[in-house]
């Protein structure tokens, strides 16, 4: 009698082996499915919400450690870090978004103060928007062909329209950045208290053994390090002192032009030098010789030179990464998610990469190696 009870137990065990695979499998991948198309919305927020996170992390575990080593879950802690991530995002968010609408109404205000000249006097009123030496010397060539008189209208017309209208596009994005940064705050908070449990979770479901899952992540934090404390940094120094060599020789907005810089810092093979070399050609064009030389010369020795001492001091030997695949994470993640990608473009390659490294180096020792 026992001996039946324990066969049979054993056939319904096996039984429920047998089966339970399949509609398991379908349920995960249904749900798996829906949470994707719940995800894919918040990507972006998500995303950034991970590089803030990582950003100020470390602000946290210290404030953690030396301020509040009693608190268990870390709250406090969590809140001030989140607080300057907030600070982070909203600051220069109000101040780019004030100096690009000042900046958006005065050319809107030229544009308008051209068309009304050129209505009325001809090609005169090009001298509020374009050189004196330009000006005298399309004077003969608009005599000449009313052809271009009338193109240059059509083409200040068509400039005033885009500013306008990219101030509408700036005004009604203004509710989709304020949703955007509740979730970012949001998530934020839960990554920056409980990020380390989330990270042993992911090691614990990677399919890869335990040391190349580790190595995996290690990866992942020194990509990070060389994008978001190497790259940004080193931009942001070298936009402002573009800016301020940009302001020394005279030339307008240098605010604008030293945003300029450090946006093309940040891209491989482009560099500042495609802002303050046409700056310097402009001035030796107006006839500013000395201007000239003192914007090339500081672009340079200064701006071109702080790229080569900070950024080895932010990138750790064991982070470098081929400059092929930073050349095409930049690039493609540029073009892929516009700003995001110049800092997930370089990590999704570079992770990608190295799984086919310690694919190719398990097949060897499983397969090749017998």
């Amino acid at each position: 009698m026992g001996g039946k009870g324990v066969s049979s137990g054993d056939g319904q065990k096996s039984q429920m082996g047998k089966g339970w695979f399949l509609p398991f499998l379908f349920i995960f991948l249904a749900l798996a499915y829906l949470s994707f198309t719940v995800s894919v919305p918040l990507l972006k927020p998500l995303s950034w919400a991970v590089l803030l996170s990582f950003t100020v992390y470390p602000v946290f575990k210290r404030m953690r450690d030396r301020f509040f080593p009693r608190s268990v879950s870390g709250n406090w802690a969590a809140t001030i870090a989140t607080g300057i991530i907030v600070l982070l995002l909203v600051v220069p968010s109000l101040f780019a978004g004030f100096v690009a609408a000042r900046e958006g109404v005065r050319f809107y205000e030229t544009v308008a103060d051209v068309i009304a000249g050129m209505e009325s006097s001809g090609e005169g009123a090009l001298a509020a928007f374009l050189p004196e030496q330009i000006v005298e010397r399309m004077h003969p060539w608009m005599e000449r062909y009313p052809l271009l008189r009338t193109g240059l209208q059509q083409a200040a017309a068509w400039a005033a329209a885009t500013a306008v209208a990219a101030s509408r596009a700036v005004l009604g994005s203004t509710f989709t950045f304020l949703y955007y940064l509740a979730v970012i705050i949001v998530v934020s908070f839960f990554l920056i208290r409980d990020g380390h449990m989330i990270i042993e979770y992911l090691k614990d479901i990677m399919p890869l053994p335990a040391k190349e899952s580790a190595a995996f992540f290690m990866r992942a934090k020194q990509v990070l390090q060389a994008v978001v404390y190497g790259v940004i940094v080193t931009a942001l120094a070298q936009g402002l002192a573009g800016a301020v060599g940009w302001w020394a020789v005279g030339l307008p907005s240098p605010m604008f032009f030293g945003a300029l810089m450090a946006l093309f810092a940040m891209i491989p093979f482009l560099g500042t030098a495609l802002v303050w070399v046409p700056g310097s050609l402009y001035l030796f064009y107006m006839s500013e010789m000395t201007q000239g030389i003192a914007l090339l010369a500081w672009g340079v020795l200064v701006v071109s030179m702080v790229d080569s001492l900070l950024r080895p001091l932010f990138i750790s030997g064991g982070g470098k990464v081929h400059l092929l695949i930073v050349f095409i994470g930049v690039i493609g993640g540029l073009a892929a998610w516009g700003i995001l990608g110049l800092f997930m473009g370089p990590l999704v390659v570079t992770l990608f990469v190295f799984l086919l490294e310690s694919y190719r180096t398990m097949w060897k020792t499983l397969f090749v190696s017998r």
